[in-house]
């Protein structure tokens, strides 16, 4: 997609919260179309059924940017916002008392600290994709509902991340705080799950693809961790379940000039229970007891009463995932880059 104007403002740089404000982004455009085409899609199924021509089982997979930065958003959208969203809670200081890590991305994403209008105008641009996003989508599900569909399909809204919008003055992704790694979703299938139901259970996105197979009769996919949530959602007193997702994170920087050439970018993420472990490959962990400190802002990694939950989650973080292999690996395919880079440039495939 060109950003134009907003080139350079889709990744984790400071630019992305100078350009924010109300305008127009290519990410808006994009899922306008991604709407347009899905009730296009969902129409001619209705022609098809209201034609009493054979039904066919249909998997629709719907796309949206939004909401994401460039933080622009149109003035329709954009002005509410602006004159009512409250500000992000105040961070912790910055000093050599954050995190390593934290500490450093924040310098090197020059966000040290970040103006009072650059917060509030990013903000109020996030809130208002968000509200155009719900639109499209209740747009698609009205198709759905006109069209006489909705009665037999399965519908799962998720997402690949979160957002922290200043909050902990970090933005973007890329952390294991639940702002950036915790995801939303919701599943919607009339006669096949109950209504209502709020599951506070630990569930991955590994889960999905296992409860669709599940929901079409399929047998599981021999090899995958995934597990089907219909069980759980269907009985949640009988199920049993065990609490536990995991998170990777990783970036080519070890050696290869990036902001974090000593150390690289090499962790993951266990959440257990209550507990969440954050495994930085080379640097201090972090451990947070969700369930008592939400907003984890009481690191217990050093605590001494905390000794033995950190040594087994960190066990199980590095059980089957070795990040020196990790380091090897990426290096092999630095190498590979530089011809595929190469190639690329001169044949414009």
């Amino acid at each position: 997609i060109d950003h134009g104007f907003l080139t350079g403002t889709a990744g984790p740089a400071r630019v992305s919260l100078e350009k924010s404000g109300h305008g127009q982004s290519a990410y808006q455009v994009h899922d306008e179309d991604v709407t347009a085409s899905t009730i296009d899609f969902l129409n001619r199924l209705g022609v098809r059924k209201r034609a009493d021509q054979p039904a066919e089982p249909f998997n629709l997979t719907v796309g949206f940017m939004l909401p994401h930065q460039p933080f622009v958003a149109r003035l329709e959208d954009y002005e509410y916002y602006f004159e009512n969203i409250p500000p992000p809670r105040p961070p912790q200081p910055f000093s050599d008392d954050l995190h390593p890590h934290i500490k450093g991305w924040r310098e090197q994403c020059g966000i040290v600290e970040v103006s009072e209008a650059e917060v509030k105008r990013s903000r109020a641009a996030y809130w208002a994709l968000v509200a155009r996003m719900d639109v499209m989508i209740g747009q698609i599900l009205q198709a759905l509902n006109d069209n006489g569909l909705a009665d037999d399909t399965l519908i799962v809204y998720s997402s690949d991340h979160g957002e922290q919008v200043g909050e902990r003055g970090l933005w973007w992704k890329q952390t294991f705080y639940e702002d950036s790694v915790r995801v939303p979703l919701i599943l919607s299938w009339p006669g096949g799950l109950p209504q209502g139901v709020h599951c506070d259970r630990v569930v991955s996105q590994l889960d999905l693809s296992a409860t669709m197979l599940d929901a079409l009769g399929c047998p599981p996919l021999p090899n995958s961790p995934g597990r089907s949530l219909l069980p759980l959602l269907r009985d949640p007193q009988g199920t049993e379940w065990e609490d536990v997702a995991f998170s990777e994170f990783c970036l080519d920087e070890a050696g290869a000039g990036g902001p974090f050439p000593e150390y690289g970018v090499i962790q993951r993420m266990i959440r257990k229970g209550e507990w969440k472990l954050n495994y930085y490959h080379a640097q201090p962990c972090q451990l947070f007891n969700l369930k008592e400190d939400p907003r984890e802002i009481d690191d217990r990694a050093q605590d001494p009463a905390c000794s033995e939950i950190v040594a087994q989650l960190t066990e199980e973080v590095l059980d089957g995932w070795d990040p020196e292999w990790i380091v090897e690996r990426m290096a092999a395919m630095r190498e590979d880059r530089k011809i595929l880079g190469a190639w690329g440039r001169n044949v414009q495939p």
